[in-house]
Formats: C-alpha cells, structure tokens, sequence
C-alpha cells in the first residue's frame, strides 16, 4: 500500500535524491559513515545511465569532449550517418545556448583546465572503488584487466598520435601494440587492424546494474533507507534545514544531495541555480550470445564505439544523441553500433540483441557539477559527470563524504569553502558558468 501523506514531515539527517550509481555510492558512503540517509529516487536503483553504460572504468579519459579537435570534426560527425554523433535538427534551436558554452570550453587553455580537472578525479577512481567493493563486499563486481583502444588503418593511428602523447602527459599509462600483440590478449577481433594501446590502470564491470542494485542492498543492510517517490518541491527552512515533499510524503533534512543526472535542472532551479545542464543520449545494444569472445573493454579509434564483455553478453556502446530528454528512442542508433562491430569480430552473432537508450547528464565544459551549494549550508551537489559516472562514483562518494563531514564542525560553513576535499573542487563548483 502507498505511503498516504502527513502534515508533519517524517524527519531525516541525510537524504540522497537520485539512487543511480553516483547516488548510491554516495548513500552508502554516509552511511558507513556514521550518518542517518535516506535514498530516493521515482525509479527504482540504476534505471537510467548507471544500468545501461559500458561499464567501462575509463580512468583513461582525461581529455574533455570540448576540445578543439570535437570542433573541428562535427560537420564531418554529423553528416555521416554511421557516425558517433547525431543531432535532431528540431531540437537545435533549445541546443544552441548549450552548444554556445561548449564551443567556448573547447578554447585550448579551457580545455587544458578542463583535463587537469578530470585527471585530479579519475586518477583516484580506481583505488576509491577498491575502497568502496571491499567494504561492500562486491570487489567480484570490478574486473582488472585493463582496456584496449584498436586502430584499423595506419592513417587513423597516426591522425591519434599526438591525443596520446597528451594522455600520457597528463600520467595516463599507455603500451603501444602491434597486431600480433592485440590478437594475442584478444583473439577474436580480426586480423585486419593495425595496432592499438593498452591502458592497464583500467577496468571493467560485468554487471553495471548489479553495482547500483547491490550497492543499494548493501546501503539498506547498513541501516539506511531507500524510499521510491517524485520529488515535488524543495524549500530551505529558516533553521538552514530543507523540505523535501514527494509524491509519497514530505521529509525535513539537515542535509540533501541532489544527484539525479540529466534530471537535475528542475530540482536546481527550486534551490535558485541555473545550470546548463541538457543531455547526450547514449545507445547500446547488448548480445546476449555474441559467440565472439572479449575478456575487456575494446574500443575502435575510427568507429568511436566500445565492446565490452558483460555477464548479459557483449555489450555495445558509444554513440551520442543531441535531442532532450522527451524525444522518442531511434532505434537505428543501437542498431548502428552492430554493422561497426561485425566488422572487429568475425562471426558476431546479433540473435536476441536487445537495445537500450538512456540520458546522459552533459554540462558544456565536460566537467560535473560537485560541491556546497553557495545558498546553503545543507544542500549539495553530484551531478553531470557526463560520460564517467561510472568511472567517478566511487571517488565523488568520498568528496560528498569529506565535505559533509566538514559541514558538521563547530563554526563551518560549506557554501563558504570551510569544508575542505583533498581535491580541488573549484572546477566543479555550481556558480562557474
């Protein structure tokens, strides 16, 4: 039976709104903290991004999708129709202000920033979820076995070579290979590439939405609560707590995190901020029996898409969309991602594919939205990591952890920076834009 609203809200210390993977890992993290959380969502754990991504670890990804070369390459992007990128002409018109953004966080000295940024994240990913999966339980849900990125023709290793000289001046561990060295660690990609990298400070999950669902089973079994509701309003209270009302009662907080993706604007806006948040809509297709094996992510340079070996199959993953949330699916953008990959693995099997789509949060320069909100001590911030929510959960969970923690000392204040992260979060904060 649904839970009948009250007059007087149920009261709460901590209570997360969003129970995707940033959300989750967040939750779980307070609570092993010592705090009372509760976690809500409209859906139940991992129903957007965090269960249909790649689950692809990509601490690799340093360098911002707002970068000069993305400029340079969209007409040639968007004209072709096998492309990684595709935009709904209609849509355009609410996009340009987005779009505006982005081509100025693509400036070389912004998108140098940008990367710095980043690389302060995801070189902390790894040892982070080694953290979190060891205290949880679930290290079986993160496999170690790096990442591979396969060039299929000489012109395009050679058009790559000076992003990875960048990569590895920002520290990124990357091995060259040859052909013979590619087939060697993945046999059933076909013999027609032309080498490729190894990055082996990766990983990979075998079941993305077994990491959220487990991580939030694991976050109940701690004492925390997880509550299934829409959130209808938000209001600051005069003691610097928050109402939270929902569609299946009104809670007061002394802390909320908003990490709701690419839903966030509308709560944000109920806290007085706006944020230039839109979306990337990203496709996959998943075979459950590909009857061509990987043992780890594979990603083709000249294709711009991934392969990922999962318990479900392999999945397929990359393409992005620029058409808002309410747009129909297209299916032909999943569909696209199998004609690229029958031809890396002979003999790919597609029978039983099923597609998925879902919205990735994507703010102009790349970069998420974590932090204090500077309008209240009890409000804070975890969305937009674009294309690494995956990747930067875990570590977002342990800043989220720091700052509330930080709000908690006799005479602190958060939306004034006394509470501290061992990482620069002046890249992430809400008001840069």
């Amino acid at each position: 039976m649904a839970q009948q609203k009250v007059d007087s809200p149920t009261k709460t210390d901590t209570l997360v709104i969003g129970a995707g993977i940033i959300g989750a890992a967040i939750a779980e993290h307070l609570a092993a903290d010592g705090r009372e959380v509760l976690l809500l969502d409209r859906h139940a754990p991992g129903q957007g991004c965090s269960g249909g991504n790649a689950g692809h670890f990509a601490t690799d990804v340093v360098l911002p999708l707002a970068n000069p070369d993305t400029l340079l390459g969209l007409p040639k992007m968007l004209l072709d129709p096998l492309g990684p990128l595709s935009l709904r002409w209609s849509y355009l018109p609410r996009m340009l202000p987005w779009l505006t953004r982005f081509a100025l966080a693509a400036l070389p000295a912004n998108a140098k920033a940008s990367a710095e940024a980043l690389r302060s994240l995801n070189r902390e990913s790894i040892v982070s979820y080694d953290r979190l999966l060891t205290r949880t339980g679930l290290q079986h849900l993160m496999t170690k076995r790096g990442a591979i990125t396969l060039y299929q023709t000489v012109k395009g290793q050679a058009k790559h070579a000076s992003t990875v000289q960048l990569l590895r001046n920002y520290g990124v561990n990357v091995e060259a290979l040859d052909t013979q060295q590619l087939l060697d660690l993945e046999p059933a990609l076909t013999a027609d590439i032309s080498g490729g990298l190894f990055f082996p400070d990766t990983a990979h999950t075998v079941d993305p939405l077994a990491l959220v669902t487990q991580l939030v089973n694991a976050f109940v079994a701690n004492g925390g609560r997880f509550e299934q509701a829409d959130v209808e309003q938000i209001q600051q209270q005069d003691n610097n707590a928050v109402l939270v009302k929902t569609s299946q009662g009104d809670y007061l907080a002394k802390i909320i995190v908003i990490a709701t993706g690419a839903w966030s604007k509308p709560l944000m806006a109920m806290l007085r901020h706006k944020v230039p948040l839109d979306t990337e809509r990203g496709y996959h297709l998943t075979l459950p029996n590909p009857e061509a094996a990987l043992t780890r992510p594979t990603t083709a340079f000249e294709r711009s898409f991934v392969m990922t070996p999962l318990s479900a199959g392999l999945r397929l993953a990359g393409t992005v969309e620029l058409a808002g949330l309410d747009a129909p699916e297209n299916p032909s953008r999943a569909d696209i991602l199998y004609q690229h990959a029958q031809t890396l693995l002979p003999g790919l099997n597609r029978e039983g594919a099923t597609r998925w789509m879902g919205c990735r949060p994507s703010l102009p320069d790349s970069l998420p939205v974590i932090g204090p909100s500077p309008n209240s001590d009890a409000v804070f911030f975890a969305f937009g990591h674009q294309h690494l929510g995956l990747t930067q959960a875990a570590i977002t969970a342990e800043i989220m952890g720091e700052l509330i923690r930080g709000s908690d000392g006799p005479g602190t204040n958060a939306s004034h920076g006394a509470s501290t992260s061992h990482i620069n979060l002046s890249p992430f904060r809400v008001d840069r834009f």
